[in-house]
């Protein structure tokens, strides 16, 4: 979706060849969807603000994770970023992800498809000081339901700072070029991306999407999205404003510890869920084809005098359906293959298949030891052999101080009986004697 050229903030030239190339993992983009769905649905005040890290290598761009930002206000009224809180968040990401190592390339917002807003300068400027050119990602939630998003476009762009030159008014007091005043103005140039993954990306992805048709809905969902979508109307006109009043209160309104729940106790909630209703789908249907054979006329197999069809006047309320019948009867049949008929033998392989992952186990550990029981001897071996040495030239050639220098080499200050000192390190040979 482009930019309105109207917006002052918006360069109107296009990407040149010194442009990134941005490639958005779907990591990223299942994280900000994340994040803004639990902003919505716990109702919260304020922008959404994260980083995006990365690869940058001038040319190239990844984003390949993604994290949330603490905000608090300033003493002019502006939302910045929490530094002391962002960077302990950003250093414990570096340290996580250090093959191949990451480090901050981008970070992500709130605003309308008509482009940035001023009031995210000051973060965007913070952002600056940490990494040089630093990727604007913008997401629209009023372009959810758009027709382009609902034909396959993500309702997000991505910019790129530059600074242009500006004609300024008459008091400027920039410098004069033939009788114009110029100066540097920061703007945003829409950049083009395309979307990679890799394989344990695809296995998420491919969770997701699976798990999607297991949410189930809550009372009162449809009232918090309608006040999540006023909200998000409210705050692309207001921009990133917030004021210290209305952060006070959020920090002094009480908190029900018994309401909030971790994520392991959320993980299993979504797990019982999708138990419940499969175990609810798999009920109806046994309701329904009992039904169905309860409904159906006595059983012409054993009495050979019945119809095979009824007529449709007759007592019998429905006819056979053949289809139906070998549909049941597959699946009577699939159930001996889910519940094994021999039940202890069944138990006794699966004990002996635990054993034998048992023992590879400890087979494994064992080996392990013996490789740290043969380096250690190897070591021992090292530091015995300089000890003897050690006494041996002490023994031959009087007063020996050994040690090592700078560069981790071992050597030996040997000092003769004439009142020489010599230093030989460890494999030079001196007076015939081997020393190292």
């Amino acid at each position: 979706m482009a930019a309105d050229s109207q917006n002052p903030l918006v360069s109107n030239t296009r990407a040149s060849d010194t442009s990134p190339t941005v490639q958005l993992h779907p990591l990223v983009l299942l994280t900000i969807t994340d994040i803004i769905t639990r902003h919505t649905l716990r109702q919260q005040e304020g922008p959404v603000v994260g980083a995006i890290l990365g690869q940058n290598n001038g040319t190239d761009v990844t984003m390949e994770v993604a994290f949330q930002a603490k905000l608090v206000p300033n003493d002019q009224g502006d939302v910045v970023l929490d530094d002391e809180w962002f960077m302990k968040r950003l250093d414990d990401y570096k340290e996580v992800h250090k093959q191949p190592p990451l480090d901050i390339v981008a970070w992500f917002t709130l605003a309308p498809p008509t482009g940035p807003i001023p009031e995210i300068l000051p973060i965007h400027n913070r952002i600056s000081e940490l990494t040089d050119s630093p990727i604007l990602c913008l997401f629209h939630p009023s372009a959810a339901d758009s027709e382009a998003t609902a034909a396959g476009k993500l309702p997000l762009t991505l910019y790129e700072s530059v600074y242009e030159n500006a004609t300024g008014g008459p008091n400027d007091k920039a410098m004069d070029i033939d009788g114009a005043v110029q100066h540097k103005a920061l703007k945003f140039r829409e950049l083009v991306y395309t979307v990679e993954t890799g394989e344990a990306e695809m296995i998420a992805v491919d969770f997701v999407a699976s798990g999607g048709g297991n949410a189930t809905a809550v009372e009162g969902s449809s009232t918090a999205a309608a006040k999540g979508k006023s909200a998000k109307g409210a705050e692309d006109k207001a921009g990133l404003k917030k004021t210290k009043v209305n952060q006070k209160e959020e920090e002094e309104a009480p908190i029900d510890e018994s309401s909030v729940l971790t994520p392991e106790d959320e993980e299993i909630l979504s797990t019982l869920n999708a138990k419940m209703s499969a175990i609810r789908m798999l009920s109806r249907r046994i309701s329904l084809l009992r039904t169905y054979l309860a409904s159906l006329p006595p059983s012409y197999l054993s009495d050979p005098a019945l119809p095979i069809n009824p007529a449709p006047d007759s007592d019998h309320p429905l006819p056979l359906n053949h289809s139906i019948l070998r549909s049941i009867s597959a699946m009577l049949t699939r159930i001996n293959i889910l519940a094994p008929a021999d039940t202890e033998a069944f138990t006794l392989e699966s004990q002996q298949e635990a054993s034998d992952v048992q023992l590879v186990q400890l087979l494994s550990s064992i080996t392990n030891s013996v490789a740290a029981a043969k380096d250690l001897g190897k070591k021992s071996q090292i530091v015995e052999s300089s000890k003897f040495q050690s006494r041996r030239g002490m023994g031959g050639m009087g007063s020996v101080m050994g040690g090592y220098d700078g560069g981790g080499n071992q050597y030996f200050d040997t000092i003769m009986g004439g009142g020489g000192a010599s230093r030989g390190f460890g494999g030079e040979r001196f007076g015939g004697e081997r020393w190292g």
